[in-house]
């Protein structure tokens, strides 16, 4: 793996123990990212992303592009400069992408969005889900018998949620679309008439207006 992190330190003038300290890892971690010889978590990426303010794929400039870049790439080839998923609300998508996988599915659609929003219970998604009645049975997708995370095409609904999570942070001129923003945009085509989405809220008898009332003082 080739990387910008080390010019990215010396432009700090931080030696490797001042940049692990402000990661909190050790000195050895930020030697073997620098030279390659460690590949960092998507958490860490993120951090070291944050840390010096640019895009992850700023930093990380793969010679073979691994799920995660593939994933980071499209999510952000069409935000203007400056706009950022969360960590987290990129880890629901690739759990999105994994259910699609394990589903046999093409694309990913709107219902693997959703439980890629339940997947993390510490999430503001997953928590307004929950406490109005929504409870999906969220498996762990652990695969060791084929790439669980090679389903990256998206469908035109699921691209309709991304766009719509965009928006709401714009409107309220957020640089970081959260889990709560995709939340919305999934809750705007469920009231659009997506009928797998509806069964799905019907079913599990959720408080829909509780749930808008609830996301709208978060958003």
């Amino acid at each position: 793996m080739k990387n910008r992190l080390k010019e990215l330190r010396k432009t700090r003038r931080w030696s490797q123990a001042d940049l692990a300290r402000a990661l909190k890892i050790s000195r050895q971690a930020v030697n073997g990212f620098e030279s390659g010889k460690f590949t960092p978590s998507l958490e860490m990426a993120f951090k070291i992303a944050l840390l010096f303010d640019v895009a992850i794929e700023e930093i990380f400039l793969y010679q073979e592009k691994s799920s995660m870049q593939t994933l980071i790439e499209y999510l952000t080839q069409w935000l203007p400069k400056g706009e950022r998923f969360t960590y987290k609300a990129i880890e629901a998508i690739e759990y999105a992408q994994q259910k699609a996988a394990l589903s046999e599915d093409s694309q990913v659609e709107p219902e693997h969005i959703l439980h890629g929003l339940l997947r993390d219970t510490n999430t503001t998604a997953a928590r307004l889900l929950q406490e109005n009645g929504l409870t999906l049975q969220i498996e762990s997708i652990v695969s060791q018998e084929k790439d669980v995370t090679k389903i990256t095409k998206i469908s035109p609904e699921s691209k309709y949620i991304l766009q719509m999570a965009l928006n709401s942070a714009r409107l309220k001129q957020k640089k970081y679309i959260e889990t709560e923003h995709l939340l919305l945009g999934l809750i705007q085509l469920m009231q659009l008439g997506d009928n797998e989405l509806v069964d799905i809220f019907q079913q599990y008898e959720v408080d829909l207006q509780s749930l808008i009332k609830s996301l709208t003082e978060v958003v």
